[in-house]
């Protein structure tokens, strides 16, 4: 079985996906964003130029790369489940990502979540998050000199101005508008992390959807 977790940045995808796993007899969690931290040369995370103001898809390297790490981690997932390890798939998956998924895992059955918190929420977690991830980077790659450097600084300097720490947060909230309806869709906010798993658990029938197959169901 695969589950795929998606949603705004801070929307509680990487927390929901490990506890799950460890819910489950056999689980594997597969990261969109360790995906991309594979590539150790030429790595381009994207920034709000990169992004066509019409439509909200990425453009050049950095869409060709968010495209691959979402085709990457779904082809990872299908491996797994195929080796009877159920696979849980995080990341923010819009547009040409939601394009790669359905490509790679069309007719599969998955459990589609999408996790839905108010923008209120998704700012301040942000915030409250920034001394974690920066520990997290320096201990990923021990130097100030990476790929992830120069977005995480503009993250703190938002923080300082007051502006939203996700300079991605409104393109991504109009691209899971534009999502078709399908999977459990959930807001996680005011919830203790263990009681989100509970529901998924509880309401994984509401999550089921045939990759590819069209439905109104979810919201």
């Amino acid at each position: 079985m695969i589950w795929v977790i998606c949603g705004n940045a801070c929307a509680g995808k990487t927390t929901t996906a490990r506890l799950l796993a460890q819910r489950l007899p056999l689980a594997a969690h597969v990261d969109g964003d360790e995906m991309q931290r594979l590539i150790l040369s030429g790595c381009r995370w994207p920034v709000p130029s990169d992004t066509d103001p019409g439509t909200g898809r990425l453009t050049g390297e950095a869409g060709a790369q968010y495209a691959l790490r979402i085709r990457t981690a779904c082809l990872v997932a299908a491996a797994f489940a195929d080796a009877g390890i159920t696979a849980i798939v995080t990341d923010a998956i819009i547009n040409e990502g939601f394009e790669s998924l359905t490509e790679i895992l069309s007719g599969r059955p998955v459990n589609f979540i999408v996790l839905r918190p108010p923008v209120a929420v998704l700012r301040q977690r942000g915030v409250d998050r920034l001394p974690e991830e920066a520990a997290y980077l320096a201990d990923r790659y021990g130097h100030s000199d990476h790929p992830e450097a120069a977005t995480f600084a503009g993250r703190v300097q938002a923080a300082a101005d007051g502006r939203p720490v996700n300079e991605f947060e409104e393109v991504i909230e109009r691209g899971l508008d534009r999502l078709p309806h399908v999977g459990l869709w959930l807001d996680p906010s005011g919830m203790d992390p263990q009681r989100v798993v509970d529901l998924l658990l509880d309401r994984r029938a509401e999550a089921e959807w045939k990759v590819g197959a069209a439905t109104n169901k979810g919201r």
